[in-house]
Parts: C-alpha cells; sequence; structure tokens
C-alpha cells in the first residue's frame, strides 16, 4: 500500500467517525410512503456551460456531500497491447493534481476527514470525493483537480506501474483471480470485455507516461462525462459553484458515448477449459456464457429468477451443493450487464476428486429449475428479499450518487429508483418461468476450471471439447 492511500484511508475512518458521533447509524435512509413507495429526493438535471451534465440530490439528513463523476470510459477502451490503461490512468489521477503532489493531495482531502478515490471499471472510469458539508468549497477544490490537471508525475508514473505489475503477479497465485481473469476471453474470444480490467503482464509493462495522458486527454472530457452531486446541499449554489470550478475545463468531443463494442461472438455447445495449476488441492469452478444488456426488458425477471438459484444465501444452489451435497463451502449465481452485452456464471469450488461430481450436481439444479419453475412460495420469498434490501442500499448519499449516474448511463427509466420495487412484485411466475427456459439453459456453456490437469482432464472429458492452458 502506498504512503498517499494510507492517508487517504484515514481520511474515510475520520468521516465516518465523524458522521457516526453527530447523527447515529441509519441516519440517511431513504423514505417510504405508506403505500411502500420509495420516496427520494427531487434530481436537479442540468447542463453547464463547457457541456457537462449534472445531477444534484439535495438531502438534509447528515452534514455531508458526495461528488462522483463518470467518465464513459473503461477497459473496453484500452488500446490492443496496451490493456490496463484505463486503469493505470485512474489511480494515477489521485497521484498528484493541480499545484499538490501526491502526498500534499492526500494530506489535503486527510485533513478534512474526506476520501477522494479514482478507479477504472469494465465502462466506466469514476472519480468520487466525500466531505463535511462545512468543507465542500475544499472539497470540490481537490475533486476538480484531478480530474482537470492531474501531473503524471513520472515518479508517480513508475511506481504506480510497478504496483500494477506486482499485482498482476500476485493474482497468477490467487487460483480464484486467475479462474476470473481467464474466462474473460474464454467466453467472450476478442471482444474488449473479455480482458481483464487490470490487464495483463506484457500490456502493462508496454503502457508509457504518454499513453496515460494521451488517454486521459481524449476520454476525460466535459461531453464524455456526468456529474452527481449528492448531499446536504442547496441545488442553485451547486450548480454556481461548478460553473466556477470547471469553466476552463473544455476539451474536446471526446469519445463517443456509444459502446464501442459489438455483440460477443455466441455461445454454442459446451466447450472445457482447464488452467493449469498442478500444486492446487481446491479447484476453482466457472460456468458460463451469455447473458443480456443492462437495459433488457427482462431486467426484473432475471433478477427473481437468479435470487431463486443462486443469488442469496437461501437459494438453491447454495441448498443443494453446499448444505445436502457438502460439496463446497461456497456457490452463487451472478449476471454481470453492460451497455451492449452480458454474461452469466456459476462460480464455486470443490476438492479436485468431486470435481465432476461438483459440476454434475450444479447444472443438475439449473436444469431442474428450468424445467419446473419454482415454487410459489420461492418467488414471493425472493420478492421479500429483493424489495427488503433495496432501500438499505440507497442509505449512503455515494450510493444515491452512483445509481442517479447508473441510471443515465444505462439509458434506463428515470424512476428506476422509486419504482424498483413495484416492478420486481409485478414479475409473475410466468415471467420467470420464460426467462428460465430462455437465458438461463446450461447446454451452450464455457466451463472453466483452475487444477491439475492429470486429474481434471479424465473428469472432465465427456463435458465437451477441452483445452489445457499453462498458467499465464
Amino acid at each position: 500500500m502506498s504512503f498517499s492511500r494510507g492517508f487517504v484511508k484515514t481520511g474515510a475512518a475520520l468521516l465516518a467517525a465523524a458522521l457516526l458521533a453527530a447523527t447515529g447509524p441509519g441516519a440517511i435512509a431513504p423514505a417510504r410512503a405508506a403505500t411502500g413507495t420509495l420516496r427520494l429526493p427531487p434530481v436537479r438535471k442540468i447542463t453547464l456551460k463547457n457541456g457537462l451534465t449534472v445531477f444534484v440530490m439535495p438531502t438534509h439528513r447528515v452534514p455531508l456531500v458526495d461528488f462522483r463523476l463518470v467518465v464513459r470510459a473503461g477497459s473496453v477502451n484500452d488500446p490492443a497491447g496496451k490493456e490496463g490503461l484505463a486503469s493505470l490512468t485512474a489511480d494515477l489521477l489521485t497521484q498528484g493534481a493541480g499545484k499538490r503532489t501526491a502526498r500534499q493531495l492526500a494530506e489535503a482531502i486527510a485533513f478534512v476527514g474526506g476520501t477522494l478515490d479514482a478507479n477504472a471499471g469494465v465502462e466506466q472510469l469514476t472519480v468520487t470525493c466525500s466531505v463535511l458539508t462545512k468543507d465542500y468549497a475544499s472539497g470540490l477544490e481537490l475533486f476538480r483537480d484531478v480530474i482537470v490537471s492531474p501531473s503524471f508525475a513520472a515518479e508517480e508514473f513508475a511506481r504506480m506501474k510497478a504496483e500494477k505489475l506486482g499485482q498482476i503477479a500476485s493474482d497468477r497465485d490467487d487460483p480464484s483471480e486467475l479462474a476470473n481473469n481467464e474466462l474473460g476471453p474464454f467466453l467472450l474470444g476478442e471482444s474488449p470485455l473479455a480482458h481483464p480490467v487490470i490487464g495483463r503482464q506484457a500490456s502493462v509493462g508496454a503502457i508509457t507516461r504518454a499513453d496515460v495522458m494521451a488517454f486521459q486527454k481524449h476520454y476525460v472530457t466535459p461531453a464524455n462525462s456526468m456529474l452527481a452531486v449528492v448531499g446536504d446541499v442547496d441545488p442553485d449554489q451547486v450548480v454556481a459553484s461548478l460553473e466556477s470550478a470547471f469553466a476552463a475545463w473544455k476539451g474536446g468531443a471526446g469519445a463517443a458515448a456509444a459502446p464501442v463494442y459489438g455483440a460477443p461472438e455466441a455461445v454454442t455447445g459446451r466447450k472445457v477449459l482447464i488452467v493449469s495449476k498442478p500444486e492446487v488441492t481446491q479447484t476453482q469452478i466457472r460456468l458460463a456464457t451469455l447473458g443480456v444488456p443492462r437495459n433488457s426488458p427482462d431486467y426484473y425477471a432475471i433478477t427473481v429468477a437468479n435470487t431463486i438459484l443462486g443469488g442469496g444465501f437461501t437459494s438453491r444452489l447454495v441448498n443443494e451443493i453446499r448444505v445436502v451435497q457438502g460439496l463446497t463451502y461456497g456457490i452463487g449465481s451472478r449476471w454481470s450487464m453492460y451497455r451492449n452485452a452480458g454474461t452469466f456464471v456459476i462460480v464455486t469450488f470443490t476438492r479436485n476428486e468431486t470435481l465432476r461430481k461438483c459440476i454434475d450436481a450444479s447444472l443438475a439444479v439449473v436444469q431442474k429449475l428450468v424445467d419446473q419453475g419454482p415454487s410459489e412460495e420461492e418467488l414471493a420469498k425472493a420478492r421479500r428479499y429483493l424489495t427488503g434490501q433495496y432501500p438499505l442500499g440507497l442509505q449512503a448519499s455515494d450510493a444515491l450518487a452512483a445509481q442517479i449516474l447508473n441510471i443515465e448511463f444505462y439509458g434506463l427509466d428515470p424512476r428506476y429508483l422509486e419504482t424498483y420495487a413495484e416492478r420486481i412484485n409485478a414479475v409473475t411466475m410466468a415471467d420467470v418461468r420464460r426467462v428460465l427456459k430462455q437465458r438461463f439453459g446450461v447446454n451452450d456453456l464455457r466451463i472453466l476450471v483452475v487444477s491439475d490437469p492429470k486429474t481434471a482432464q479424465p473428469a472432465l472429458e465427456s463435458l465437451g471439447p477441452g483445452t489445457v492452458l499453462a498458467t499465464p
């Protein structure tokens, strides 16, 4: 852990302590109307003179304000041969900006008990800042600087690049991380979605400081970004302060807002990939196929169906594979949804000698649910769980900021937050049965394991054509 990142963590602790002392836990939970509908403060949407789209939501339960900027660029925008560029660029944004060095920047945010961070995902580069309301001006200044004028000092570039390469090397020794990183290309082929966000050893090694500066200049522009400010603020004052703070941030048109990739090649039949790790005693397992984009009309039905299958601790996969058969300590199913594609993956692990049994049992659970559908009790329980948990995820202002920007990013219904529970409760048994048959099939599948090939190959040979990959 770097010196500056340690200060950021300290700032987070100070902020949490201050809020807890002043207000107590759970103080900013969204309100519910008598009908059960989620009630949130109104969101004001404006466009600054420089073209930046801004959303402001005032909440006055605690003296806190959260800034969140989302840039429409992530690892899908990494140039070929320099995968990991978006991630490295994001990490460097907070390592010196404006007139401050990395140490001075970290000390400045720690002094006000706040947090300042930047990171890149598959399709988004995100910059966040949280401060107490009384420190709004200081927080905005630091937040603005890392967005508009990062210094990308040569010594910080060299340090962060070395840290990335060290993390990549460490991930190769972690069977779970290894499985996740190799699943992308196995499932998605040559799609820009396939490579790990952090990149590969060779690709990160090829990145130069000039590459980082060019990525930031091209993608981090007002036209290619959107900003949410949520907290104890006055919307008019926020807009005025943002106009002033970002007046000099012009930039070009930047990258197109549309996804830069097409739909991945269809998955047909079953194929097996064994990632060689002879020393492991437990095998990591990934059972994967293609999914749907985030704005799919089947989103709510899929969410309910997946909760029943493997999205919760009382799901069918957990009950059968962990509790009844004792084949694993943990198993679950997850959907990752992007702007133009998606994936569905069952994640688990088991002892080497029970590898085939675990896979067969997991597929049998899925097939039974697809064939027979859930019980009425399972459907009702899933809906209760989802609608009960959802408001808890909106208690903090930073979570609200993230949700507001995701609505814009994915082109969702502007009333998504308020109508989520209503739409989950509207999912019928017929809806769940339909998406199970259409989206949860196990005939077209990619089966990846991290294991000893000597024992894994004989166990898996009848599941489909197989390949052994040496540990990268």
